[in-house]
């Protein structure tokens, strides 16, 4: 060992050890000379005689402080990189090829790392913390939720033993600041326990106590993120300052440490305050009960499982917690479903949502697109395969003369290594370039908030995914050339020529090309039926309109709860909104699509439960709210100002609600009981079309409208706008307009519909984009993939060509026979890539939109597409070769 060591040493200053041994030789060889008392050119020969075989002493010296196989990787290093120098468009377009393939793999993980796997900052033990998933059966079906109500938290605390720490959190758009100064900024309402998940000191001050997080109200304080602590307070000493949290007046006594961003990393809080301070603040009646009734479900729920505790045993232990807190409930609230029929249960997994037990749709997508872009890195493999093999088949007579010389079978294997790995690491290099650059709005679009800046190049997991990737691709293009039995004909390697024999190394070629086509044809199915998805989900009415239409939200803060100021308020705040020239309508709602859901319980007479046909949700409204929305009344009228408080309570129903709820009959005149079996009755005046209210995916369309003056349990707290012109260019002056009536501390914010529509098909959206993005690139690779074949088995056959032609052989026989030859190996490639993609439509059916993975348009589309491809491909080099004079391909090589 001390001598390897000793040798490494020695190997790094070799050079001088040379320099130094010439040097001793010389005096050496100078002493001799002088003693040998012979003067002139025989003292010179005498001397050298008696030293000996300088050379050899020189080798053996060097042989001491080197380290060969170290000296043979550097000096076929330096072959390659020579070699690469001299075809610079076969070292650039490896590259580029080898830079898309891995910068499309580097982009995808980096998006599923953050959605799935990557451990949070500061997380102090994450193999035993975990987020609580609550599921249970409704109307049959088995659902996921992440929230629950805060006293199934307490429930948890008080009935289970296999945790040694829980925390409740819930993070928020909290209206923080005063003045012109308040902004809607992400709140992480947290317990106590939260902070002692994490190994986190704060920057300053501490975090609250748990004495400061007690029920039913905690203390009014307040703990800043790093990254809010420097931009709004520019990092001073803020403890003991006062700021405006929602409805709490809290006092800050602490600054978090840079990173920490609790457990979305991806969009992390500016702040943090205490669960029960939030909660007893809001100010709704749900305030004075969240922490001993069962009705608001609003809480995260995370743990830390007991050292030798299974996740399995911690399951069982919470599942029972969860059925006692079910039972409790059930007690609360009669109405709810029966044990037995719910059959609760929890799931101790991931606290990323992305790899816990029932992932949305876009960590399904993503998780595709992994492997969609590791389909792209096959077929760049592939392709850079194929041109390898190209460059070593002409480089024949070179190796075969090698051989002959005695270079060994093993040194030509680790140069042609060597030699991939030094096409690999540029292609690398360029890859991290790509994914920093072209993943950029992907990370921003499932990942992180627009805008936020990401640190790719500097990330230790995606950069050692990078190498592996790049090493990986290196050694499997370097050893292709030994597919190929080079070296056992070296007579006829060393002959050369394109005559002498069939062309080499086609078979491996074809069945990279086959593969190519495949793989090629599997990507173009899928952005096809992304595609198709895409404009289902577009081209499926919503029941409303919003390209025109605004959302205005109005923020309670400060000012008190009355009733009457509510109503006054409101009837200001939409007098206001209408008197703005830009306004077409304007109408009062209780909940706005896809971004809060208003329901309650119905009675319907002779029916036993409502609940058990679906869910069934309602808008509490104004007049103008159909005009405003482009609701179509199918029957019957809408809301009037007639229908006022005091008025019999009337209801506008959607379609499929009259369907279902009174099948076979006119639903006109029919009515129904809300909330209470002994309330009025409320009788249906009209029929709207159905609508879409919050899941574009699901089939139930069960939607009612009653008069907010009729319907007194809530006031709203929202309006929707109808604006001619851009929405977007208005929504500025009418929110100044609106805000310049609001009372006390309250303020309004706006936004578009049609960018909340959007934000439902982001995943149909990312999926067609990212599918057809891989999918077109594959395509392009597979074409020159086809087009290098057919063009270098040409130039194999240029004599046999030369003879066909010779011989009396027409241009179209010659075009006919290249492009046979291309066009069989595409045929192959679709007919094995439509099998492939028939065999995982299975899997690919839950991410479509009203579309079917086996859709032979599709199919059918495709096979036209690649096969069109394929022809274009072979043609030119097949022209090429018909145009040829048959004495110059006789004469060629």
């Amino acid at each position: 060992m001390r001598e390897w060591l000793a040798r490494f040493v020695d190997w790094f200053r070799r050079d001088w050890l040379d320099r130094e041994l010439a040097e001793e030789l010389r005096f050496h060889g100078e002493q001799l000379e002088r003693d040998s008392g012979i003067a002139g050119a025989e003292a010179g020969r005498t001397a050298r005689r008696q030293l000996g075989n300088v050379t050899m002493v020189r080798e053996a010296a060097r042989e001491r402080w080197s380290i060969p196989a170290l000296d043979q990787v550097l000096q076929d290093t330096r072959f390659a990189v020579r070699g690469l120098r001299r075809s610079p468009g076969f070292t650039a377009t490896v590259v580029v090829t080898l830079a898309l393939g891995i910068g499309g793999n580097v982009a995808m993980f980096d998006v599923v790392d953050r959605l799935m796997y990557r451990p949070l900052a500061y997380l102090r033990d994450p193999a035993s913390t975990h987020r609580i998933y609550w599921q249970w059966r409704d109307r049959g079906v088995m659902g996921t939720r992440l929230s629950a109500p805060y006293t199934r938290y307490l429930d948890l605390r008080r009935w289970t033993t296999s945790f040694a720490e829980l925390a409740a959190f819930s993070e928020r758009q909290v209206a923080v600041g005063e003045g012109e100064s308040t902004r809607e900024r992400r709140v992480g309402t947290v317990s106590a326990s939260w902070f002692t998940l994490f190994d986190a000191r704060p920057a300053l001050g501490r975090f609250f106590a748990a004495d400061e997080d007690v029920t039913p109200r905690g203390a009014d304080v307040a703990v800043l993120s790093h990254a809010f602590w420097r931009s709004a307070f520019g990092g001073r000493d803020v403890r003991g300052e006062r700021l405006q949290v929602g409805n709490v007046r809290a006092t800050i006594i602490g600054v978090a440490p840079p990173g920490f961003s609790g457990v979305d990393d991806a969009n992390p809080p500016d702040l943090f305050i205490p669960i029960t301070t939030y909660a007893a603040s809001t100010g709704t009646d749900d305030a004075r009960t969240y922490f001993n009734r069962y009705l608001w479900g609003w809480v995260n729920v995370l743990v830390r499982v007991k050292p030798g505790v299974t996740l399995a045993q911690a399951e069982r232990d919470a599942t029972e917690a969860f059925r006692r807190s079910w039972q409790a409930a059930r007690d609360d609230s009669p109405m709810s479903p029966a044990l037995d029929d719910a059959r609760p249960q929890v799931r101790v997994s991931s606290i990323r949502t992305g790899a816990g037990p029932d992932p949305g749709l876009e960590a399904r997508t993503a998780l595709w697109l992994t492997m969609v872009a590791g389909i792209v890195l096959l077929i760049a493999c592939a392709n850079v395969a194929n041109l390898v093999l190209a460059r070593f088949l002409q480089r024949q007579r070179e190796t075969a003369l090698r051989l002959a010389l005695g270079v060994g079978q093993g040194r030509l294997a680790m140069q042609a290594l060597i030699e991939g790995l030094a096409l690999a690491f540029p292609g690398g290099v360029a890859g991290l370039l790509v994914a920093q650059w072209a993943g950029a709005a992907l990370r921003g679009t499932l990942v992180t908030t627009p805008g936020a800046p990401t640190a790719l190049l500097s990330d230790g997991r995606t950069l050692g995914v990078t190498l592996g990737l790049t090493v990986l691709v290196g050694i499997v293009i370097g050893l292709v050339p030994a597919l190929l039995r080079t070296g056992r004909d070296l007579a006829r390697a060393l002959r050369g020529g394109m005559r002498s024999g069939t062309p080499e190394g086609i078979g491996v070629r074809t069945a990279l090309l086959v593969a190519q086509g495949a793989l090629s044809v599997v990507l173009l199915v899928g952005a096809a039926l992304f595609v198709r998805s895409l404009q289902a989900v577009r081209a499926m009415p919503l029941g409303y309109e919003p390209g025109n239409v605004l959302l205005l939200n109005r923020v309670i803060r400060g000012a008190g709860f009355d009733a009457d100021l509510q109503r006054a308020t409101r009837d200001v705040m939409l007098s206001t909104a209408q008197a703005v020239p830009e306004v077409e309508f304007a109408a009062w709602m209780s909940s706005a699509p896809f971004v809060s859901t208003s329901a309650t319980i119905l009675h319907v007479a002779g029916m036993d439960s409502v609940e058990r046909l679906g869910s069934f949700t309602f808008q509490a409204t104004t007049p103008d709210y159909f005009r405003t929305m482009g609701t179509r009344i199918v029957r019957g009228r809408a809301l009037d100002r007639e229908d006022r408080a005091g008025s019999p309570p009337v209801a506008i129903v959607s379609e499929s609600m009259a369907r279902v709820l009174w099948p076979g009959q006119d639903a006109m005149g029919q009515c129904f009981r809300m909330r209470d079996p002994t309330a009025s009755c409320t009788t249906i005046v009209g029929i709207a079309e159905d609508i879409v209210q919050h899941d574009l995916a699901g089939a139930e369309r069960f939607h009612y409208y009653v008069s907010i003056d009729q319907y007194t349990r809530t006031w709203g707290n929202g309006m929707v706008l109808r604006v001619r012109g851009d929405a977007g260019a208005a929504a500025e002056g009418i929110r100044q307009a609106v805000q310049g009536v609001m009372p006390g501390e309250q303020y309004v914010t706006v936004r578009r519909l049609s960018d909340v529509v959007h934000a439902q098909q982001r995943p149909w959206q990312l999926g067609a984009t990212m599918f057809v993005a891989f999918g077109g690139l594959a395509l392009v690779v597979a074409a020159v993939g086809l087009y290098g074949v057919i063009g270098y088995s040409v130039a194999q056959r240029m004599h046999e060509l030369g003879v066909r032609i010779a011989l009396g052989a027409q241009r179209r026989d010659i075009v006919r026979l290249v492009t046979g030859q291309g066009v069989r190996s595409a045929f192959a490639g679709v007919a094995l890539g439509v099998l492939v993609a028939l065999a995982a439509s299975r899997w690919l059916q839950p991410l479509l939109f009203r579309q079917s993975a086996t859709d032979p348009v599709v199919y059918g589309g495709v096979v036209v597409v690649m096969m069109g491809v394929a022809v274009a491909a072979c043609l030119l080099p097949a022209l090429r070769a018909s145009r040829a004079a048959p004495t110059a391909a006789l004469r060629s090589e």
